[in-house]
């Protein structure tokens, strides 16, 4: 099977994205991304105003290639022990699968020049509130099915996100880790799913 080559546009997205996740924002100009993409600088005016605007929609369609890799949209009947299983391994596997929409996130999540924070502030803050608001309904039918123990589902969707975020950090770093997180993935799920539901899991947790 063929498949359609990069057109420019696509290989101006992507070397940005690699050079603004390796050196970050302020350490990548236009003529950088205009060299790796092999055309003037001018030419990448034709598609972005600014490089703001480039971090911007780099920004985007990181997050929706996010969204789409860890959707939590399963069916009703679906337990929420399998929906968050699904859901951490998607986490984790995008994490080594999309190493640049990753490195996006990161950086929007970090320090911006002043011109830009607000536009990306707005943009992850949108995100996180969709995100948290599928989560809290998602513990909240799981509380009244009896799935979990009773609790605040803001809070437990609070601490789902900050449990999967720290996740995704040691992944990041698993090069410099003497056990890589993969392999304390089962262990970590049971101490996670005993805590907000007193039962052991179901089935163990492959990664």
């Amino acid at each position: 099977m063929t498949t359609n080559p990069l057109t420019t546009h696509d290989k101006l997205r992507r070397e940005a994205a690699g050079l603004f996740s390796k050196r970050g924002y302020g350490g990548t100009s236009m003529a950088d991304i205009a060299r790796r993409v092999g055309v003037r600088k001018a030419s990448l005016y034709n598609y972005y105003d600014s490089k703001a605007d480039l971090m911007v929609e780099l920004l985007e369609r990181s997050l929706e290639d996010w969204e789409r890799s860890c959707d939590l949209n399963f069916a009703p009947e679906t337990p929420i022990e399998d929906r968050l299983a699904a859901h951490l391994r998607a986490a984790l596997e995008f994490t080594q699968s999309h190493p640049q929409a990753v490195g996006v996130i990161r950086l929007a999540a970090g320090q911006m020049p002043r011109d830009l924070r607000r536009r990306v502030h707005d943009i992850l803050e949108q995100h996180e509130r969709q995100w948290r608001e599928v989560l809290t309904d998602l513990f909240e039918q799981a509380i009244e099915r009896g799935e979990v123990e009773a609790a605040e589902p803001e809070k437990l969707a609070l601490f789902w996100g900050v449990f999967v975020d720290g996740l995704i950090i040691r992944q990041i770093f698993a090069a410099a880790d003497s056990q890589p997180i993969v392999e304390q993935m089962p262990a970590l799920w049971e101490l996670f799913w005993r805590g907000i539901s007193g039962h052991v899991p179901s089935k163990e947790l492959a990664i």
